[in-house]
């Protein structure tokens, strides 16, 4: 889900998946196949915003964050941490590619080192709940 967990972070999947959920169930649409869900999210994986699948990734996660957010307007929630998606949906931007981008930054030859300036970037963010974005 996320390489770094701030709470803001987990709210933001959490509205997402509420919406979205509830968004399918109020029109009845039968979810995405799960065969489907796991290519998708390898190639996520592997090559971020860039992946090709079957469809156009950044089109289908802005649809995908429309669709939660008139779930959410279902259910009367009013958003308040979709813009983290969106934010990193925009900069092109994910945890594992923020983490990435250090790394090449900050690699001075001692991967300890390296590491241990990573791990304190990350953990000041998570500390003061500011999520990656």
């Amino acid at each position: 889900m996320s390489v770094q967990p701030t709470s803001k972070s987990l709210m933001a999947m959490a509205e997402f998946f509420i919406g979205y959920l509830s968004r399918a169930i109020h029109e009845e649409r039968e979810l995405r196949p799960l065969s489907i869900l796991r290519e998708e999210r390898m190639a996520a994986v592997r090559y971020g915003y860039n992946a090709k699948t079957h469809f156009n990734i950044i089109d289908t996660m802005r649809s995908q964050l429309d669709f939660a957010r008139k779930g959410l307007s279902d259910l009367g929630i009013n958003v308040g941490f979709l813009d983290i998606l969106d934010k990193r949906l925009e900069n092109r931007n994910s945890p594992g590619e923020y983490v990435a981008k250090i790394w090449n930054e900050k690699f001075n030859g001692s991967v300890n080192q390296t590491i241990y300036e990573i791990i304190s970037d990350i953990w000041q963010k998570t500390k003061e709940n500011q999520p990656i974005i």
